[in-house]
């Protein structure tokens, strides 16, 4: 190695210095439009949460004047239990790391906050897509309460009408309408004059001036979420797979959802969070039995589940092309 001045070569010099450190982690891994703080809270005693749901209402009958009345036996209810689920991580460190590494940072702290920031990202994806170890949304959502763009294996543009007749579908009325950035950003498109059936919207509110470009905060008064946790890859691209015309999986297609969600605890047939401990608890730190250091976990019991089937809609196997009517 060549000398660098005074010295003999240049990693000599480098002894004598040490490059500054940035306190902390600095975020890169972004996600944004979670739901799971919009979701009342009932807190579970045991592992399931039944109730019972109407399913078939007594008709009655048109009587004539001196007709015998019958009693009629007809009242019909489905029993629902939500089941929780155990999620959560574990972590171990190691206390030399622990009281040696620790002139910048509490690796203890930097260990706990990537730990909850991780958990939350994956329940925030797993509340729409889990089939297995409780049902997410999707697997929440009836067929009756669904509107189908696509046909077949194949997707097509999200419509107008699905969307309003999807909300029309969710009673009382929805309290908020979630989708993908890519298809949100469709939906923004109705109110900036891109396509031929746009609904345009160019008078900010109070206002006469024409605001092109802004984003669709609201949709029929229903406000509207755009999540990072539904349907997208990396790259941004929908990734919902449909089959026999109505969604399927989570990946290996090119479609994606919108949800119209209203929440309430069961009995007012909301939306909710069932739970059996607090969101995202953490146990410990305790020392290791046969480690040289502390381990702790993070976890949670939980599952949604959905009061009455009418809490929630959907309009699935929309692809990333422009809205039509």
């Amino acid at each position: 190695m060549p000398a660098a001045g005074a010295f003999e070569s240049l990693a000599e010099a480098q002894l004598l210095t040490q490059s500054e450190l940035v306190k902390g982690i600095i975020e890169e891994i972004i996600r944004d439009g979670g739901i799971i703080d919009r979701f009342p809270i009932k807190t579970v005693s045991g592992t399931n949460l039944v109730y019972n749901r109407e399913n078939i209402l007594p008709t009655g009958q048109f009587h004539a004047i001196a007709d015998q009345w019958t009693a009629s036996e007809d009242i019909n209810l489905t029993q629902i239990t939500t089941t929780l689920a155990m999620h959560g991580d574990q972590k171990d460190l190691d206390d030399f790391i622990a009281k040696t590494y620790d002139s910048h940072n509490d690796m203890m702290a930097v260990v706990t906050q990537q730990t909850s920031k991780g958990l939350k990202i994956r329940l925030e994806n797993r509340i729409i897509y889990e089939a297995t170890s409780f049902s997410g949304l999707h697997n929440l959502v009836t067929a009756n309460q669904t509107q189908s763009v696509g046909a077949g294996a194949v997707g097509a543009a999200c419509t107008v009408t699905a969307v309003n007749r999807m909300l029309d579908l969710v009673r009382p009325p929805a309290d908020l309408l979630v989708g993908p950035f890519r298809l949100m950003q469709r939906l923004d498109q109705t109110s900036q004059g891109v396509n031929s059936s746009a609904l345009v919207y160019v008078a900010a509110e109070g206002k006469t001036d024409v605001r092109l470009g802004h984003r669709v905060g609201f949709w029929r008064d229903v406000p509207v979420r755009r999540s990072d946790f539904m349907a997208t890859a990396n790259t941004g691209a929908l990734q919902e797979t449909i089959a026999s015309g109505t969604f399927s999986a989570e990946t290996g297609g090119a479609t994606g959802s919108l949800f119209g969600i209203r929440f309430g605890q069961p009995e007012q047939g909301g939306a909710f969070l069932a739970m059996g401990n607090e969101l995202f608890e953490t146990v410990g730190p305790h020392e290791s039995k046969d480690r040289n250091g502390q381990w702790f976990r993070i976890r949670s019991y939980i599952a949604p589940g959905i009061g009455s089937t009418r809490c929630l809609g959907r309009v699935d196997g929309c692809t990333d092309v422009a809205v039509t009517a």
